[in-house]
């Protein structure tokens, strides 16, 4: 049927969803329209609210998402003493992978196509797409990204 493209999308019959729906059986799709945002940063979908699938982006696919989250003893971290693999954990409680990279040249600048195929229940009305600003530092270490805005 091509559901995730915009072409097929057409084909089938999507039903309406209320913000107040508090019922979210398992294996259901998702569709929703946007417009690309303004500027050159990249762009991330923030999947935290979801639980485990695959997202389109205009018929691409951005990949699997599955919001596994981090275990272990995550109290105050203390580097001296004997190095152990677990002894400074750090995002505990938090998703192992919270973003997902939305390339810039996949948008068009309006009426872009988001299908998300979700198989554990998750809140798609929780879905963002961000725009990620790259920080240069004043060292040769590599660039870290950081969250700007929601949208």
């Amino acid at each position: 049927m091509d559901l995730v493209s915009p072409n097929g999308v057409s084909s089938v019959d999507w039903v309406s969803e209320s913000l107040a729906s508090q019922n979210q059986p398992q294996l259901k799709w998702h569709k929703a329209h946007f417009n690309a945002p303004n500027g050159v940063e990249p762009l991330a979908l923030d999947m935290s609210s979801m639980g485990k699938g695959q997202v389109w982006i205009n018929g691409q696919s951005i990949g699997r998402y599955w919001m596994v989250y981090a275990k272990g003893n995550c109290n105050s971290c203390n580097y001296a003493g004997t190095y152990r693999q677990a002894k400074c954990q750090v995002g505990c409680g938090q998703p192992t992978q919270r973003w997902y990279h939305v390339p810039r040249s996949w948008l068009k600048p309006k009426n872009n196509l988001m299908v998300v195929f979700e198989e554990l229940g998750g809140n798609p009305w929780k879905i963002f797409l961000v725009k990620r600003i790259i920080h240069t530092p004043r060292s040769s270490k590599p660039n870290l990204m950081t969250n700007t805005t929601q949208g």
